[in-house]
């Protein structure tokens, strides 16, 4: 596949799955407003609540990522029926494992429900055991659909899996809207979860046959016990990324009412561009990598890497420049609805002007990640996230004190762009791949000095004019897009390419 090809490849995929994730998130607000609409701010909206995180936060504990990290690359590197087979026997193993852990969950669940919300009172966990023996049955179906769309999106078929989680928000969000009224019927709540992840799953499965799926009986057993570390150690480096934000929280609740709450506003307004977008390259670009290395083509695994780092940068180096113009309209938009102070508006917009800093490196982690996880070297990211864990918790007890959420934010930057430069230096060490040299670099300072440039105007008419909300989110939307298109365009090989589309275009 030529470099033109394979690019519109990439951006229609890119485009495929952002969607997909908008969507996803859109429909998962939407089910969170239904919720509220039903049940309030009560008792039983509580239980609801709990019962629809559990699975899912259990799900990210023992799975996120890491399945599709390991199975992606042995789908790359296997034959169209050799591919299949372990797609059964994976199947085969994560489901009834699965199975037999939601067993031991449901046996216990009234544990579950102690140690996660030990605040409810016996009727509060005698109903919320009773919803948990229905919707913990989630966490097998989930799990079938990560194997699932580890398969498709091994053969560069991205549309259905990006629609899963808006397939499964959907239906809880009807289910909630004509046929949950009260507590009474917390049962067929309970139907309606599970159904969503039967028809995520399903609809994959479906995709699967139209692609040619081979159902043949599978000679011999597949899952390697390397293929099993490589799981672990690749779960185990999402977990210690997942960590980071939890231990700062955690750190945030010391600074009294309302620290945690305006630190956890604050990273979830610069993990929404993170979801949305950069961790969307890193998606798509999996697939492809595992294919180059798996056919022992690295420069073309190489160059594509290098590449996805620049784009990784553009739109990241886009978002801060936003966010540092227009951070205070945005967070208002974000946070001013109901009793949200403007003192605790201004806090969120400081913290986030710190935050968004390390979205780059944030971006290029998970892409260098992937990278790693294409080589099958899933010890490599577990190196760099545990020395950046290592590196955070004395420094945000250090700044802490001094700075406050500040300090606890700023080391938070600090080890995300540490564990960036862990993760160049080892793969470039462990194997010989330079993603950011000169070169690469020559390109970012061009877009640097675009950017800055780019923003100077909107930076004076904020300062001059007096806009109404929506005008600053239009302005910043319009500041955005600009800042995006100069970025591709100051970088020469992007700016042949896009006017070679223009000229085919004008010519059809």
């Amino acid at each position: 596949m030529s470099s033109k090809p394979l690019l519109r490849h990439l951006v229609s995929a890119g485009l495929l799955v952002s969607g997909g994730i908008l969507l996803g998130r859109l429909t998962g607000f939407l089910r969170e407003v239904v919720v509220a609409s039903r049940f309030g701010v009560s008792q039983d909206a509580d239980i609801v609540l709990f019962s629809l995180i559990l699975p899912d936060f259990l799900i990210n504990l023992l799975m996120g990522g890491a399945l599709a990290a390991a199975l992606i690359p042995e789908f790359k590197r296997s034959t169209s029926k050799t591919s299949d087979q372990l797609f059964l026997q994976a199947s085969l193993l994560v489901g009834t494992g699965f199975c037999l852990l939601v067993a031991v969950l449901i046996w216990n669940a009234k544990h579950l429900v102690h140690l996660f919300a030990p605040g409810f009172d016996p009727v509060s966990v005698q109903e919320t055991v009773n919803l948990l023996t229905i919707v913990l049955w989630l966490m097998p179906l989930t799990a079938l659909a990560g194997i699932t769309m580890s398969y498709l999106q091994s053969k560069d078929h991205f549309a259905v899996p990006a629609l899963g989680t808006f397939i499964f928000n959907m239906t809880l969000v009807t289910a909630l809207f004509f046929f949950v009224v009260d507590a009474g019927d917390f049962r067929v709540l309970g139907g309606a979860v599970l159904l969503g992840g039967l028809l995520r799953w399903i609809s994959q499965l479906i995709c699967m046959g139209t692609r040619g799926m081979q159902w043949t009986r599978p000679e011999g057993w597949l899952i390697s016990k390397d293929l099993f570390y490589r799981y672990l150690q690749a779960l185990a480096a999402g977990s210690l990324i997942l960590v980071l934000p939890v231990i700062a929280r955690a750190l945030a609740s010391l600074a009294g009412p309302g620290g945690f709450a305006s630190l956890n506003y604050s990273i979830k307004l610069i993990e929404l561009p993170m979801g949305v977008f950069l961790g969307v390259l890193a998606s798509v670009l999996f697939p492809k990598l595992s294919e180059f290395f798996a056919q022992d083509r690295p420069e073309e695994g190489e160059q594509l890497a290098a590449d996805g780092v620049l784009w990784i940068f553009i739109i990241a180096y886009s978002v801060v420049l936003v966010f540092v113009c227009f951070g205070q309209p945005l967070s208002r938009l974000a946070f001013q609805w109901g009793v949200m102070p403007a003192e605790g508006i201004q806090d969120i917009v400081l913290l986030v002007t710190v935050g968004i800093t390390a979205l780059p490196a944030q971006g290029m982690v998970v892409l260098m990640t992937a990278l790693a996880n294409a080589k099958r070297d899933t010890k490599l990211p577990f190196y760099c996230s545990l020395v950046g864990v290592i590196v955070f918790v004395p420094l945000a007890g250090f700044l802490f004190p001094l700075k406050g959420l500040m300090g606890i934010m700023m080391a938070l930057v600090i080890a995300y762009w540490l564990i960036l430069a862990a993760q160049i230096i080892l793969l470039h060490k462990r194997h010989r791949l330079s993603i950011i040299n000169l070169s690469t670099l020559i390109e970012m300072s061009k877009v640097l000095v675009t950017g800055f440039l780019l923003l100077l105007p909107f930076m004076w008419i904020v300062r001059t004019i007096q806009l109404s909300l929506m005008g600053s989110l239009g302005l910043a939307v319009g500041a955005g897009l600009l800042m995006l298109a100069g970025g591709f365009l100051v970088i020469k090989r992007y700016r042949d390419y896009i006017i070679h589309r223009l000229g085919l275009r004008t010519h059809a």
